[in-house]
């Protein structure tokens, strides 16, 4: 990655020193900058037309700077730097209040730290080079069976299907299970959009029900309390990588005859007393979006216990059609298959996927060491014997501060975040959902959450930095 300061070069220096910038950072431009104003920039093509015209070495740059450089404030959204990208822009440095250069985004980064990014560096491009080869770019082809095969072994389970992303899983594992018009699905408060969604698009009632303030986890003794007998399933969200007490659950879904559907979407590695999460429930869904402990740039999984509730999926993902009648559709189905080429990428994503669990525990101890004996912070509770998925660093802040003005001061000094999902009780699509007794604890832990930088290519140095702003930032808005 290319530091700021290889980018940038003072306007009282002179075109040797632009030439050697130039060499250094290999990407044919800097700016030019006035005790780190942004005034300009120059290109290798601008130093050589400069020379043709008979400057020298010696001469000073300040006169064949190019004024007309497209930069950025560095808090803009990732939507704006994009929108610039787009029109063939290689590199846009970002600004603070002042005009000085304290970042730049590119078609590689969009800023210095960002939340999340995909690290594509075993064989991604080999395999998918492989499908274009050889033709076989749809959902046909040696990769998706690959990958299927890969997550079974994964996930200690039988029965997996790729699919084209998380939510139709989760939709996929509900309808495949027979859930739908008439049902009830007990879900937590606290979560993403996609759990709810997939609930109403298979025609059943989600039932709103608060989280443990501890774990932010679905409470084993509400979904008692909110089972009627129009219940059919329980959808437990592994929040943040942070198992579920799957066996309070299952004793309950075992109890009253209910199926069991876990969200996993963020869960890819985690584990309860050494069986990962998914085999537990009756069926379970995987999302590999780009952000996801592993990714298949969009991308989805679900698995089953039941053979029949596999065939059923099987038969609803690829348009209800017969494996045994080509083009004959013996139920209303679904399009919900993935590519060879994005299973491709997952199969080499799952060739790293020790190593990415094991660089990102060390980026979360690094950020436990130095953030959580301050006192300020607190982290979800993960039960002695359960181990996480390490999917996103996300803590609880033990102070009264206005998050959104804290999210918006760690972009100024280029550190990107994201707040805890808000309540589902709280978005305008969801307001009419049936609600159980009070909300409280997801409510609470929505307004105090935020996550940080977790991409595995985050170094200790860089853990501090951040961990420092975050700091410096929470005690002058605490002032």
């Amino acid at each position: 990655m290319v530091k700021i300061q290889d980018l940038c070069i003072e306007s009282n220096q002179n075109i040797l020193a632009c030439m050697e910038l130039l060499d250094k950072n290999a990407q044919g431009i800097v700016f030019v900058v006035n005790k780190g104003r942004l005034l300009g920039s120059l290109s290798d093509g601008d130093i050589r037309r400069a020379i043709i015209s008979g400057a020298n070495n010696n001469d000073c740059i300040a006169k064949y700077g190019n004024k007309e450089v497209v930069a950025l404030q560095v808090g803009v959204s990732e939507e704006e730097i994009q929108k610039k990208l787009l029109k063939g822009i290689k590199i846009i440095p970002l600004l603070d209040d002042k005009g000085i250069v304290v970042d730049y985004a590119s078609i590689f980064r969009l800023r210095s730290f960002p939340v999340m990014e995909p690290l594509l560096g075993g064989n991604e491009l080999e395999y998918v080079t492989e499908c274009i080869k050889t033709n076989w770019i749809s959902s046909q082809g040696k990769y998706v069976l690959q990958f299927e095969e890969m997550l079974q072994q994964q996930c200690s389970v039988d029965y997996c299907l790729a699919t084209s992303n998380g939510t139709v899983s989760l939709h996929l594992a509900l309808v495949s299970l027979n859930i739908g018009i008439g049902d009830e699905v007990i879900v937590p408060n606290l979560t993403f959009g996609a759990s709810v969604n997939s609930i109403i698009h298979s025609g059943a009632t989600p039932v709103l029900i608060d989280v443990d303030l501890d774990s932010w986890n679905i409470s084993p003794e509400l979904i008692r309390a909110a089972i009627t007998p129009k219940t059919k399933a329980i959808m437990p969200v592994h929040i943040y990588g942070n198992p579920c007490d799957m066996d309070g659950i299952m004793k309950i879904a075992k109890e009253y005859d209910l199926k069991v559907v876990e969200d996993c979407a963020e869960a890819l590695g985690s584990e309860i007393n050494g069986q990962p999460v998914g085999s537990f429930g009756h069926a379970a869904a995987f999302s590999f979006f780009a952000n996801k402990v592993i990714t298949c740039g969009e991308g989805g999984a679900v698995i089953f216990k039941e053979k029949s509730a596999y065939q059923k999926a099987i038969l609803l993902r690829d348009h209800g059609m017969s494996k045994n009648k080509r083009y004959w559709h013996e139920e209303v189905g679904y399009n919900y298959r993935l590519t060879n080429i994005q299973a491709a990428i997952g199969c080499a994503q799952l060739e790293q996927f020790s190593s990415f669990k094991d660089k990102r525990k060390k980026i979360f101890s690094s950020y436990d060491n130095i953030l959580i004996p301050t006192g300020m912070f607190k982290r979800p509770l993960i039960k002695k014997d359960n181990c996480e998925s390490y999917w996103i660093y996300t803590i609880l802040i033990n102070k009264d501060v206005n998050m959104d003005l804290l999210a918006e001061r760690l972009r100024k000094n280029r550190i990107d975040s994201r707040p805890v999902f808000y309540p589902m009780n709280q978005m305008p699509a969801f307001s009419n959902l049936k609600i159980f007794s009070s909300l409280e604890n997801s409510e609470f832990i929505s307004s105090k959450g935020i996550s940080l930088p977790s991409h595995i290519s985050l170094t200790k140095n860089e853990i501090s930095f951040i961990c420092k702003e975050l700091l410096n930032i929470l005690n002058e808005l605490s002032n």
